[in-house]
């Protein structure tokens, strides 16, 4: 059987560590997977570059990169399974309490205040641990999903701690309310209606 040379195998290992694998261990196995269907097609009689494009479409016909995402989603399945449970509690614990605090607040009821200060600072705690979600396992996503993201957090992490801010009469929570706000209307709110309005053309 045919065996690849030592310069043969320093080319192979190049183009793959070019494709940046986050694995090392994912690294070997492409490695060891190349040569083996290079070794077979090169015994037939193809030339290195032929075999090479072969195996490339055998092992991973949508990029290598496709194959390092796959494994490393795997590898985190339970983190972020465990972290979504996370977002999605904090979630509905702060809509649940401004919702409340809210009501009691219109029907002028005792701890208004309260129950509203608690649901912005769950509020709060859902935005930084939804970016800490993102960075840690959305990193390839597109720069328009990005924008779109980070001006929505940023504008709901603004205006909470504004309200916050403003209810123990800290400066500067007017100041934070406004670029809130402004972050939501202007940068938020059109990127998400276009995606959305995008979206809708390309599904019809």
């Amino acid at each position: 059987m045919y065996q690849l040379d030592e310069q043969q195998l320093s080319v192979i290992y190049e183009r793959l560590r070019k494709e940046r694998i986050s694995s090392r261990k994912l690294e070997e196995d492409l490695l060891d997977h190349f040569c083996c269907c290079m070794e077979a097609r090169m015994a037939q009689g193809m030339s290195f570059e032929e075999a090479y494009r072969e195996a490339a479409d055998e092992i991973a016909p949508n990029g290598i990169k496709e194959l390092d995402f796959e494994l490393f989603f795997l590898m985190n399945f339970h983190k972020q399974l465990s972290m979504k449970k996370l977002i999605f509690l904090l979630g509905f614990l702060a809509l649940f309490s401004l919702s409340v605090g809210l009501m009691f607040h219109i029907l002028h009821w005792q701890g208004a205040q309260v129950i509203l200060i608690s649901g912005f600072a769950l509020l709060l705690l859902t935005t930084l641990v939804t970016c800490a979600y993102l960075l840690l396992f959305s990193r390839r996503m597109p720069a328009s999903f990005w924008w779109r993201t980070l001006s929505g957090l940023t504008a709901v992490f603004l205006v909470a701690l504004g309200f916050i801010f403003k209810n123990f009469h800290f400066t500067g929570a007017n100041v934070l309310y406004g670029l809130g706000t402004i972050l939501l209307n202007f940068i938020f709110l059109p990127l998400f209606f276009y995606h959305t309005y995008k979206s809708g053309l390309v599904k019809s």
